[in-house]
């Protein structure tokens, strides 16, 4: 008997087209990476079409008012780059690079049982975002949603094979 094993690899979405831009098959981008040019840096560009993902290729890129706009190739008008719009950017998660000791990509925190330093649960981390001054943890509990901000002082350790944060905040 032959047995064939196929690893699904998880993918990272990076960005978004938003449609196309003028008549030969350009289209605009928006990048969810930080700063928004870390997009391009990943060559390996998947869309998911009928529930697969496909590998795109992209030719050329330009800055475009505050973002991007780039041609894909094999989209050489307005219609074909009207049908990108809408479809999510993914690369395999095998495609970033490996983090420091204290550095994390908010993916894998998301899901994170955080606790104070007495062992109280705060919750489960149910999604990150950024203010400008700091990152700020969302911590979901019984259906309600507390803000913790995501700063050295506060964040005592992180755990992920445990799937915990302890934190240095109060909850009241």
């Amino acid at each position: 008997m032959i047995t064939s094993h196929f690893v699904k690899e998880k993918k990272i979405i990076i960005g978004r087209f938003s449609g196309p831009f003028g008549i030969q098959g350009w289209v605009h981008l928006i990048s969810y990476t930080d700063p928004q040019s870390n997009v391009f840096r990943y060559p390996h560009w998947k869309i998911q079409k009928n529930n697969l993902w496909q590998p795109i290729q992209r030719e050329i890129k330009k800055p475009h008012g505050s973002g991007w706009i780039v041609k894909i190739k094999n989209c050489d008008d307005r219609d074909q780059a009207m049908l990108l719009k809408g479809f999510e950017i993914a690369i395999d998660r095998t495609d970033l690079p490996n983090t420091t000791d204290q550095e994390y990509y908010w993916e894998d925190l998301i899901g994170l049982k955080v606790m104070d330093l007495s062992g109280k649960n705060l919750g489960i981390i149910d999604y990150l975002f950024e203010t400008g001054a700091n990152d700020v943890i969302a911590v979901k509990l019984n259906n309600q949603k507390h803000f913790i901000p995501y700063l050295k002082q506060v964040i005592k350790s992180v755990d992920l094979e445990k799937k915990t944060m302890m934190v240095d905040w109060e909850i009241i």
